[in-house]
């Protein structure tokens, strides 16, 4: 008999919390705003873990950003 193997897609807010090492209350109100991808189910939050990880890629700057950035604030002009 084979026995189906179930991956978890939706987590709990103290889930994403630990997952992303940030306080609960922050994905709380991320959430609540909508900065965050999120499902309200009555009074339960769950985030679909793959759009968090495209969401938080969608964040990425890239390292040309983060140099010009560092030159301007460098020379004074940050």
């Amino acid at each position: 008999m084979e026995q189906t193997t179930i991956q978890q897609k939706y987590f709990s807010v103290k889930e994403i919390s630990q997952y992303l090492g940030m306080p609960s209350s922050t994905l709380y109100e991320w959430a609540a705003e909508g900065k965050i991808p999120s499902i309200k189910i009555g009074r339960k939050i769950l985030f679909d873990i793959q759009d968090i990880d495209q969401h938080l890629s969608s964040l990425k700057r890239n390292t040309n950003q983060i140099e010009d950035t560092s030159n301007l604030i460098a020379q004074g002009h940050g």
